[in-house]
């Protein structure tokens, strides 16, 4: 979905007349997000039997290419020269975003207990966890292709940078809160259903 609303958002909110080229976005956002996942697709459904058999450690391999997507944003965005930021800057997003984290997690946990949508206490974890979910590996190279040649970039790219961790730490954090109050509710769940 973000290959799709990032550029409408920019047109709506630039207007027609700007310099951002939608087509030239929503392409290039295509080729880097939807091919790759695509052919992977594809190119897995010919392989599954070997892939089963030989058990690659493609976790290990994904976390050390985030490793080094992570690495390579911190270099590209506090390296550059036209970058001027002060702590209390840095200091104010962080703060920012982490308050920003925390209103949309309640936010989603709150909406998924609304009875009407029916969703089970593991719905409202997975709700919680992936609507709230933002990644380095898209959001990088979404920002480079939607702003590219602008001189700012890396400023763009700093909060960014402080969600993912965020998320990370925030997630690991309420791990046991969350699971217990999963566990409490599910049982819960089942008792009433009995005793209907």
């Amino acid at each position: 979905m973000g290959i799709v609303i990032t550029p409408v958002l920019l047109l709506i909110f630039l207007g027609s007349s700007s310099s951002v080229p939608f087509s030239t976005i929503f392409t290039q956002l295509s080729m880097t997000v939807v091919v790759p996942l695509l052919v992977g697709q594809l190119v897995r459904q010919y392989i599954k039997d070997w892939l089963e058999q030989k058990k690659p450690p493609f976790g290990e391999v994904g976390k050390a290419v985030l490793l080094l997507i992570i690495y390579s944003t911190f270099c590209d965005t506090f390296s550059s020269t036209a970058l001027q930021v002060n702590h209390k800057s840095i200091l104010a997003v962080i703060i920012i975003v982490f308050f920003f984290q925390v209103c949309m997690l309640l936010l989603t946990w709150a909406m998924s207990q609304i009875s009407t949508f029916g969703f089970s206490p593991s719905d409202t974890v997975a709700i919680m966890f992936c609507s709230t979910h933002k990644s380095l590996t898209l959001g990088i190279p979404m920002l480079k292709i939607v702003f590219a040649g602008y001189e700012h970039l890396s400023l763009i790219s700093i909060p960014l940078l402080i969600y993912h961790p965020t998320q990370i730490l925030l997630g690991g954090v309420l791990i046991n809160i969350i699971k217990d109050w999963m566990e409490k509710a599910q049982k819960a769940r089942q008792e009433t259903s009995f005793s209907l």
